[in-house]
């Protein structure tokens, strides 16, 4: 009996490797893997089945799993990461205008004035620009100056912070703005007669934007493709999105694109009455034949920024006696939650000024326990604000905090306050988005430097894992992405040099490609070169 159990027990143990090895599909060896997984930090080789890992390990353990059917990919030693996620991006077109070409971040007036009298005044096409605070602040630009070097062709300019915009007299009309309608969250600039003055400030210009006819269907998804090619070369394979249009349409639109990203949809009211039902709110988190498409979390806008004296402080900017607005009162904000929380959603508030977040967490503590938030995690998007003595609250709320190296690159003594490396010392969830230049290995160099607060640096390391497993828990998916482990989606990047390594200097970072993406186990780009 003893002589024929022993071949049954040695088929039986068998049996799981035989299983293995069929499901090993692909296997990516001889790499260097940063798993971000601290049960197994570091790896040579990955197999993946299904869209999904099976294993991580060593090359012999990991080849082993090959069968004849297994794709095998030299990794050529090259170093590997978990697939960045975006957690914070604008995305949608930009009606077609003549650009002027300005030097940023914050061109001068006379710069502005001179490149738009090189223009030729007949027609109608648009005109547009980037401008700083420099002319956003100039209370002697207004519409009448633009009026003045273009009568005609409607004109206008957007704040490089996003936080406003000016308008000529041929834009406004084309754009039918009527500064004597209230807009909430938002509200028109006036000048020394209490005339409108051209600019349209937080909500009067979002519900400007809500409200023109949509760019053709042909024109969005070209631009929707052109950003998702750009994003697989850095190799970033998950975008957590906010879009200037019907959540429904976008979704369409990104499925038409044929884009390859992991997309969290985020919607952004821009309602003509504050208690207005939510666009989109009744789309389903899980978009029905997309599995890569999910759609939940609604963001509201709170204040400024510093760069504009927009953000709202509880002290007065340097220099001045202005302390920036909030767009919404107290209890206004407390309202929007509530709604938010009544539809079991995620909240995503763009605070960037101290007062801001302390009237946010003023407005939490009125409406639940901190047990109850610490299930939702309201996101503060930017959380500039959050100064020493609101990090504790913060972290009791569980408050999940998006942070974007690129602001403290902006010349405003308000970001030397702000928090990075601080967060983490706090106990506070960071996650990172690039809420301006894309390129995540820049914003890596950025968020080394902080020239605005280099205290505040994070490791290279701290970079990554914010950037991949920090951006999978700000939007609930810390058990299936952020992480190279079984179990986890098939989602990496193979990079064109070593990140972690210090012997690559920092200023070399932001030219670092991904010569491999791969998504859910396909392969969505690959340098021909590799």
């Amino acid at each position: 009996m003893r002589a024929l159990l022993l071949p049954c027990l040695l088929l039986c143990c068998l049996l799981p490797v035989a299983g293995n090895a069929a499901a090993a599909e692909t296997i990516l060896h001889n790499g260097r893997i940063w798993t971000g997984d601290a049960a197994n930090p570091a790896a040579s080789a990955i197999a993946i089945d299904d869209g999904r890992i099976v294993a991580v390990g060593d090359d012999a353990t990991i080849l082993g799993l090959a069968n004849v059917r297994t794709r095998r990919i030299d990794l050529k030693g090259h170093r590997v990461v978990p697939g960045i996620n975006d957690a914070h991006v604008h995305l949608g077109a930009w009606w077609t205008s003549t650009r002027l070409e300005l030097p940023l971040p914050d061109p001068t007036r006379a710069q502005l004035e001179a490149a738009l009298a090189a223009q030729p005044t007949a027609g109608d096409g648009w005109i547009s620009a980037t401008i700083g605070a420099a002319v956003f602040n100039d209370p002697g630009f207004t519409a009448a100056t633009l009026d003045a070097l273009q009568p005609t062709r409607p004109v206008i300019l957007q704040a490089m912070t996003g936080h406003g915009t000016i308008v000529n007299g041929a834009a406004q009309r084309l754009l039918r703005i009527d500064p004597a309608i209230p807009v909430p969250g938002g509200w028109y600039g006036k000048d020394a007669d209490g005339g409108f003055d051209g600019r349209l400030y937080e909500y009067a210009q979002w519900r400007m934007r809500h409200s023109q006819p949509p760019l053709p269907d042909e024109v969005e998804i070209a631009d929707l493709q052109g950003y998702a090619a750009e994003m697989a070369k850095y190799g970033t394979t998950s975008l957590q999105a906010m879009a200037m249009m019907p959540p429904a349409r976008f979704v369409a639109l990104w499925q038409q694109s044929g884009a390859p990203q992991r997309l969290r949809l985020i919607r952004i009211p821009a309602p003509a009455r504050l208690g207005d039902r939510v666009d989109g709110a009744d789309l389903p988190r899980n978009v029905a034949g997309a599995a890569h498409i999910r759609v939940f979390g609604t963001k509201w806008i709170l204040d400024g920024t510093p760069i504009e004296h927009g953000a709202a402080m509880r002290r007065p900017y340097t220099g001045t006696d202005l302390r920036g607005r909030l767009n919404f009162s107290r209890d206004e904000i407390e309202q929007l939650l509530r709604e938010i929380v009544a539809r079991n959603d995620q909240p995503l508030l763009h605070i960037a000024g101290d007062a801001t977040a302390e009237a946010v967490l003023d407005a939490m503590a009125a409406i639940a326990p901190e047990a109850e938030w610490k299930q939702r995690r309201l996101r503060f998007e930017h959380g500039d604000g959050l100064r020493a003595d609101l990090l504790a609250r913060a972290r009791d709320f569980g408050v999940v905090v998006v942070q974007n190296p690129s602001h403290f690159t902006l010349p405003s003594p308000a970001m030397a306050q702000s928090p990075l490396s601080g967060l983490l010392d706090a106990g506070i969830p960071l996650a990172l988005g690039s809420d301006g230049p894309a390129n995540p290995w820049l914003n890596m160099l950025w968020a080394q430097q902080l020239p605005a607060a280099p205290g505040q640096a994070l490791s290279r390391e701290q970079v990554l894992r914010a950037y991949t497993a920090g951006s999978a828990y700000a939007e609930f998916e810390e058990d299936r992405k952020g992480k190279l482990a079984p179990g986890y989606v098939a989602d990496l990047a193979v990079l064109s040099q070593d990140v972690l390594d210090d012997a690559v200097p920092m200023e070399a970072l932001p030219a670092t490609t991904s010569l491999m993406t791969v998504i859910a186990g396909d392969i969505a780009w690959r340098d021909p070169a590799f």
